[in-house]
């Protein structure tokens, strides 16, 4: 029998390898706060979003509605859908929809904040939290097997693009980061998408 911290360690690095594709998937996103950051029109944005959540939610119905579409997302997604997921909607799905709500709501800086700290900074933490915990063989602590590593990892990942792509101040900045963060990591049911471009765009949009 492997010892416990082996087991602990094979069982970490076989959710890193699965949260590594999920996670290239999600940064694959970050091209709309780039592309809306270097002048994409707000009109043309919103029409790829909505035709983004448009998608996202046909697949959700079908999923749903037919046991067979539902065999087949699972055939092809359900290594990278967690638990909660596999019941309910989809993260994907969702972050197609905090990114589109964000858009429309906000003002175009703290858009591209909101969506840059959704796209970039969540996955940022997730993936840092994984690698922290399997570099030292444990799972992942704190409320909803949060770390202290990946809140840091996505504070900064944060507070770098609002800064740059957004044009904040380096103190308003840090701000939005540490809003993002912090939305990443509160046990709340709430997923955590749309906590995360939710709450950082609202903070953006009173610093802007």
């Amino acid at each position: 029998m492997a010892p416990p911290g082996r087991s602990v360690a094979a069982g970490q690095a076989l959710v890193l390898r699965h949260e590594r594709i999920r996670k290239s998937l999600h940064l694959g996103a970050a091209v709309f706060p780039v592309a809306y950051g270097l002048g994409m029109s707000h009109r043309t944005l919103v029409q790829l979003l909505s035709a983004a959540a448009a998608l996202a939610l046909a697949t959700e119905t079908a999923r749903w509605a037919s046991p067979a579409a539902r065999a087949l997302f699972d055939r092809l997604f359900g290594s990278l859908m967690r638990g909660h997921e596999k019941e309910s909607i989809s993260g994907a799905t969702w972050l197609a929809l905090s990114c589109l709500g964000a858009v429309v709501l906000f003002s175009r800086e703290a858009a591209i904040a909101a969506l840059w700290c959704a796209t970039v900074g969540d996955p940022v933490a997730g993936i840092t939290g994984r690698l922290w915990a399997l570099a030292r063989g444990t799972r992942a602590s704190g409320p909803g097997n949060k770390t202290l590593a990946g809140s840091l990892a996505c504070a900064t990942a944060s507070f770098a693009g609002v800064w740059t792509l957004a044009g904040y101040p380096v103190a308003f900045a840090a701000a939005v980061g540490v809003a993002a963060a912090v939305a990443e990591a509160i046990p709340v049911r709430l997923d955590d998408n749309i906590r995360v471009a939710g709450v950082a765009g609202i903070v953006a949009q009173l610093l802007a």
